[in-house]
């Protein structure tokens, strides 16, 4: 029997995986579209990606309709620091997020505003906040990664 445990908080899932075999892995969800008045939003792809600690994430994130965003500046952060910057053609990556954050600036041309983190850490759960702005534009979108563990009864 499998059964899976959302938890927010560490302590408590040291203490289940001392009582049972357990094995952990990285959930994502998908919240909080906002289109604009010019019919261009961004969207996450609807799968749920499941991934381990010290993996590499991507967070898939695209215009849609496709329309180039090489011109437009892109943010992504978490709710307590910026993760990446795109804008005037530089990348930026956060203080916290330094040689693990990018952005796939070779695809930006067809919408691609995708965030790649290298090396997933624990402190890394949590919400991402893309926001793409242009001159008369506005996106905003979130994605939630949150721990699951995954307990084997013995």
């Amino acid at each position: 029997m499998e059964i899976c445990i959302y938890l927010h908080s560490l302590h408590t899932s040291l203490i289940i995986g001392v009582m049972f075999k357990s094995y952990v892995k990285i959930v994502l969800f998908f919240s909080s579209l906002f289109a604009s008045q010019q019919g261009v939003c961004l969207v996450v792809h609807s799968t749920t990606p499941e991934f381990s600690l010290g993996s590499d994430l991507i967070i898939p994130c695209h215009l849609s309709p496709e329309i180039s965003a090489v011109d437009m500046e892109i943010s992504w952060s978490n709710d307590t620091a910026r993760v990446c910057l795109n804008k005037d053609r530089q990348v930026t990556e956060g203080v916290l997020f330094k040689d693990r954050a990018s952005s796939f600036t070779h695809k930006l041309r067809e919408g691609n505003v995708s965030l790649q983190l290298k090396n997933f850490r624990l402190s890394d759960i949590g919400n991402y906040h893309c926001q793409v702005i242009s001159k008369d534009r506005r996106e905003k979108i979130t994605v939630r990664s949150e721990l699951c563990i995954y307990l084997h009864l013995i």
